[in-house]
């Protein structure tokens, strides 16, 4: 009977410290406080702005952003949505652009703007 009764208290000892030591490891992490996935995603989607490219010619015009080719149709709009620092190249011989010259490149200042091209 005392055995037993020594079991019980040795057990309830160990849940109690083991207890105890619990909140303190729960938040514990090697590198800091854990990265939250969600902000850094709603990070990144903030860095990324909208640019619309008129183009004023007779001609399709073609421009090159982040390695992808986009057409944009005579007398036509349409819209890039691309990384803050983003150049946007001339990938067809333009009114005074050669293919491969830079046309603009993504900044603050020019979300939501219009951008022309001859």
């Amino acid at each position: 009977m005392q055995r037993i009764t020594r079991i019980i208290a040795s057990s309830i000892a160990v849940l109690l410290v083991a207890g105890t030591m619990v909140p303190g490891t729960a938040n514990a992490w090697p590198l800091g406080k854990k990265a939250n996935s969600s902000a850094a995603a709603t990070q990144t989607q903030e860095t990324r702005i909208s640019v619309q490219v008129h183009n004023k010619s007779k001609q399709d015009q073609s421009l090159k952003v982040e390695g992808q080719v986009y057409t944009v149709p005579a007398h036509q709009t349409l819209t890039i949505k691309a990384p803050l620092g983003t150049a946007v190249y001339a990938d067809s011989v333009c009114k005074g652009h050669a293919k491969g010259d830079q046309l603009f490149s993504f900044t603050k200042e020019m979300k939501d703007a219009t951008f022309s091209i001859d």
